[in-house]
């Protein structure tokens, strides 16, 4: 490598972290991460890419860190580093029990001293981190549209419901991880308000008796549910929601997601969903692919470039890994991250 080809590369590297409140860059440089190691198996170089974003952004999506554990683990790297910085994301040891690869490491860890003195320095900051009134509201939110959903004519119902949402958005930022934290049973017990719990607070209603936490996702998942169950609330928000991913409160696949939804009710629309055109997938939502037909795969990867989400042939990759070597590389709602 000549030392004109080194300044280039290093003016480059220079020029793609410099944005750390871009989020579109950060999804580019995720996506080139996942290629490099899951598709051409460079493992130095996947590690590098990783190691640079996790420096350069202040939020982290939690999935990436686990996602890049998972990597290092598997290849014998060190991979500490990155349940440490996962803990300053709302990460717990305890959500390592979703992962098989760590199945052998956890009782380690689990004694680590040092690990755990860490992980209570991290928590102190991600506590800090969160807009707790808002995640309030939000559980509030969605508690109310789980007992609206039993409603008749609850699709004007959740109309109303996503207006107030959308208020939300544009006055505090879609409420993801970023800002209210991943999903967690216990959070406000943390604060010393238990009783703003999700459990305590839907308790009383026992029709609701599956409404949990899903600690699983990795992720929030509740103003996601909301807008899911509005047919056309990708078009009613599109543009506040795109401006969202470059903010970072949102993710990408989740966009992809909520545009996908659409599909479910193709033949059924309500009134304020008029002038709606499907026109191809991002194919993130398993509950809408029995109803997309005729889907050409070079269309919705060309979607997907455009909305910072990996190819189909990278997810398709990544599910490989996980039958053939026991990783767990999606999470979020439906496993669309």
């Amino acid at each position: 490598m000549t030392q004109k080809t080194i300044l280039l590369f290093v003016f480059y590297s220079c020029l793609a972290f410099s944005q750390s409140n871009d989020y579109t860059k950060y999804h580019t440089l995720i996506n080139k991460a996942e290629e490099l190691y899951f598709m051409e198996h460079k493992i130095d170089s996947a590690l590098f890419y990783y190691n640079q974003i996790f420096k350069e952004y202040n939020f982290i999506y939690v999935k990436d860190l686990v996602n890049a554990a998972q990597i290092a683990l598997f290849e014998k790297r060190p991979y500490r580093f990155y349940i440490e910085q996962g803990f300053e994301q709302g990460l717990k040891i305890a959500h390592l029990n979703y992962y098989p690869l760590f199945k052998k490491e956890l009782q380690k860890l689990k004694k680590d001293t040092t690990l755990t003195k860490k992980y209570s320095l991290n928590r102190k900051k991600y506590i800090a981190r969160i807009d707790f009134d808002y995640r309030n509201a939000i559980y509030y939110l969605a508690i109310k549209d789980q007992l609206d959903k039993r409603k008749p004519k609850y699709h004007n119902i959740v109309y109303k419901t996503t207006q107030k949402l959308h208020e939300y958005i544009k006055n505090k930022g879609f409420p993801g991880d970023k800002l209210i934290g991943i999903e967690d049973n216990s959070i406000f017990r943390e604060i010393g308000k238990s009783y703003l719990d999700l459990y305590q607070q839907r308790k009383k209603h026992k029709e609701l008796f599956y409404m949990n936490s899903e600690e699983e996702s990795l992720s929030t998942v509740w103003a996601q549910i909301i807008l899911v169950h509005n047919p056309c609330s990708y078009y009613l928000l599109k543009k506040t929601l795109l401006s969202e991913i470059k903010k970072g409160n949102i993710h990408p696949r989740d966009v992809g997601l909520i545009y996908d939804n659409a599909y479910r009710y193709k033949s059924n629309f309500p009134y304020y969903c008029n002038k709606i055109k499907l026109t191809g997938a991002y194919l993130l939502n398993p509950a809408t692919l029995e109803h997309i037909k005729n889907i050409n795969l070079d269309t919705v990867n060309a979607m997907r470039k455009k909305m910072f989400i990996v190819s189909t042939m990278v997810d398709a990759k990544k599910k490989e890994y996980e039958l053939k070597y026991g990783f767990k590389l999606f999470s979020g709602f439906w496993d669309c991250r």
